[in-house]
Parts: C-alpha cells; sequence; structure tokens
C-alpha cells in the first residue's frame, strides 16, 4: 500500500525501518551518463533474452549466465539494468509519449477526470498528494510528481481492490486522445508484466532456493488475473524544489513494497534516479533515449526481500531534482510487481 497523507499528518508504515536503518546521507556522486554510449550500457546491463525470448540460444547455460549475472548486479549495486526483453522500441516511446501527455500536457480537468477513491492503486494522484517517505517510516516532504495508475482487473465483478476496474479518460473529457493514451498504456502494462514474470523467474533461479523457485509469481502470458502489479507513471517537471543550493527530494527517500519494480525513464532531465551506495548518493546511470533494444531498471522491494531471507535486500532511493535554467519534464513508467490475490 502506499499512504496517502495530509499536511502534518503522522506517517506510519507497516514496513517500518530497522533500528540501524538511517538516510541521513549527504555527500553526492553526481557522476552521470553521458551522451548515449551504446557499448557502455551494452557492458553493464544483463541480457534477458535467455528468459524473454523465445529463442534457440536460450538453453540451460545461457538461462544460468543471465540469472548470474542480475543476481550480482543486485549484490553490488541494489539495482540492475536489463535489456534484451522483447519489448519493441515504439511501445516503449508510444507509451512514454501518451504519459508526457497525459501528465503534463493535457488539461488539469482531464486529469481529475481519472480521479478515484483509492487513488494508491488506481487512477490520478496530483502532486504533493502522497509521501514516499511514509516506506520506511520516515518524515519528508510529500511527493513533487504527478502519478496515475493502472492494474488487473477483475472481469468476475468482484470487490478484491488490487484487481478494482481502471479509472481511463473518456472520450467525452479528452477525444480521441483518450483512446490513444488508453491502448498505449494498455499495451505497455500487458508487456512490462510478461517481462516482470521472467525477471522474476531468473532471479528465482539465481537463488537456487526451491521455496523460492517454486513460486508461480505470475502465469505465462499477460492473463490480467495472474498477478496484481501496478504500473505507475510519474510525471516530474520544474518546479521551487529545483531552486537554491539545497534542493529537497522530489520524492522522498525510501524503498519500494513490493517484489520488483521495473522503470523507464525518457530524456527529460528536470529529476534524476539515485541510491543509496553507503554514506552517499549515487545517480543510476541512464540511456538518454529509448534504443532498439530498450533499457530497464530493476530494483528489490521489500517483500522479495523478505522471502529471500534478507539475501537480496531492498534498496533506499530518491528522486532528486536536476539543476539548470532549461529543464524539460521527465516521464516514468514504474511496474510495482506484486504477487497473484491469493498468495
Amino acid at each position: 500500500d502506499i499512504q496517502v497523507l495530509k499536511k502534518d499528518e503522522d506517517r506510519s508504515f507497516p514496513f517500518a525501518p530497522g533500528a540501524n536503518t538511517s538516510i541521513a546521507i549527504v555527500a553526492v556522486d553526481t557522476s552521470a551518463a553521458s551522451a548515449d554510449d551504446t557499448k557502455m550500457f551494452e557492458s553493464i546491463s544483463v541480457d534477458m533474452s535467455s528468459y524473454c525470448q523465445n529463442t534457440s540460444n536460450a538453453n540451460s547455460i545461457s538461462k544460468e549466465q543471465c540469472a548470474t549475472s542480475i543476481l550480482d548486479q543486485f549484490s553490488h549495486d541494489g539495482f540492475a539494468l536489463v535489456r534484451g526483453t522483447g519489448i519493441s522500441q515504439q511501445t516503449c516511446v508510444n507509451a512514454l509519449q501518451a504519459t508526457h501527455t497525459f501528465l503534463q500536457e493535457a488539461p488539469e480537468a482531464v486529469r481529475r477526470s481519472c480521479l478515484t477513491k483509492d487513488r494508491a492503486r488506481r487512477g490520478y494522484s496530483p502532486q504533493n498528494a502522497e509521501n514516499f517517505a511514509s516506506l520506511i517510516g520516515a518524515k519528508g516532504p510529500n511527493d513533487l510528481v504527478r502519478k496515475y495508475r493502472v492494474g488487473p482487473e477483475n472481469v468476475s465483478g468482484d470487490n478484491f481492490a488490487l484487481t478494482q476496474a481502471n479509472k481511463w479518460p473518456s472520450n467525452k473529457d479528452w477525444g480521441e486522445q483518450g483512446a490513444v493514451f488508453q491502448s498505449a498504456i494498455q499495451k505497455y502494462y500487458d508487456e512490462i508484466c510478461r517481462v516482470a514474470h521472467c525477471i522474476v523467474e531468473a532471479i528465482c533461479d539465481s537463488l537456487k532456493d526451491t521455496t523460492l523457485s517454486s513460486m508461480d509469481a505470475f502465469s505465462s502470458g499477460s492473463n490480467a488475473l495472474s498477478h496484481t502489479s501496478i504500473l505507475t507513471l510519474l510525471g516530474y517537471r520544474k518546479g521551487a524544489r529545483h531552486q537554491g543550493k539545497h534542493a529537497k527530494p522530489l520524492v522522498a527517500a525510501h524503498t519500494d513494497v513490493g517484489v520488483i519494480t521495473v522503470l523507464l525513464y525518457d530524456s527529460g532531465d528536470s529529476a534524476i534516479l539515485q541510491r543509496a551506495k553507503g554514506d552517499r548518493w549515487v545517480n543510476v546511470k541512464l540511456p538518454r533515449s529509448v534504443p532498439l533494444d530498450p533499457y530497464f531498471v530493476v530494483n528489490i522491494g521489500d517483500c522479495l526481500s523478505d522471502i529471500s531471507k534478507g539475501r537480496l535486500p531492498s534498496t533506499i532511493h530518491r528522486v532528486m531534482p536536476q539543476s539548470g535554467p532549461f529543464l524539460s519534464p521527465r516521464s516514468c513508467l514504474a511496474l510495482f510487481v506484486g504477487f497473484k490475490s491469493d498468495e
């Protein structure tokens, strides 16, 4: 769950930090990825094709190499950069463009037509309406980012919160753009859920734990009822927190609650993802555009960390404003992966 908080409201969360948890990290490594360097990103990313694509090369040896590589990245960085997922560049670009159009260009009335009573799971959530610092039991500024969420729908008509109906903008509210938006986001959602299944499978294989490996977290294919994963669209833009020498986070330091999180960013430069590394913050290097074989950032959530008995610790991360006079809005697609509703 994500807590939706009012100003000055006390914050609490079941995943409270342990006695040794601290987010008082002040030093920042500001090194960022230079212009697209294909060789560099290929060398630091994990090729998931042996799990994600039906190819003749998908043998047990290539799968073992993939599983070992992704475990090494998680153990070293807490994050992994993956490619070879089979998701097309066009599917990613269309979804990112749809996200930008909805969260940055559409009239606020269109976005507010997608408000729900449960905006932590479905529909539109305005700026300053949520607080991710609560996910580690901390206090911090509310999230300065617009969000929109979709997830699997239960066609049987029950009232389970994690499979409730999605709230799409209607043609009445947004004309034909509403249908274009829904088509692009739904296609990406179906594809990234398939990829998430493959990544979880690789993680299970890497741990060589029969209990973990036997978890049928997702069915093969895109059966909407096989998981409870939520896709969150995030829209960042230049604002008050970009000013001054001591900029406040756009999204406070936190860990994610679910199994894994799979992230895709566009080329906007108004926000940057950072991970905690010892006593400092490190920028997560990302390509400046979506290549033919798209790259995705993956991080471990609290759920998988608990199931793996801490072998894969969830990593504290945050989103910070970039500095500069001409900053473009940044869009992100974040899939928060969840198990089936009966697990």
